[in-house]
């Protein structure tokens, strides 16, 4: 696997964690929140960031992989 795929996959991946992460964080602050409406419209921020978290992650797997190059 060449370089520039490693890091293309190591940076979908971040990403991927990272949404994830910020998922977790606003799903703890939405328990917290009296107002239904405002809540529900976190609940889906956060069903949007885990769904484009797993599309990443497909994405990733669809990369095709390189065979290293040899002299």
């Amino acid at each position: 696997m060449s370089r520039t795929s490693r890091m293309q996959r190591k940076a979908i991946d971040l990403i991927a964690d990272h949404n994830e992460h910020a998922a977790l964080i606003v799903m703890r602050a939405a328990e917290r929140i009296s107002d239904d409406v405002l809540r529900q419209q976190l609940f889906k921020v956060i069903h949007r960031l885990n769904q484009d978290a797993s599309e990443l992650r497909l994405l990733r797997e669809s990369l095709p992989v390189e065979m290293p190059r040899q002299a």
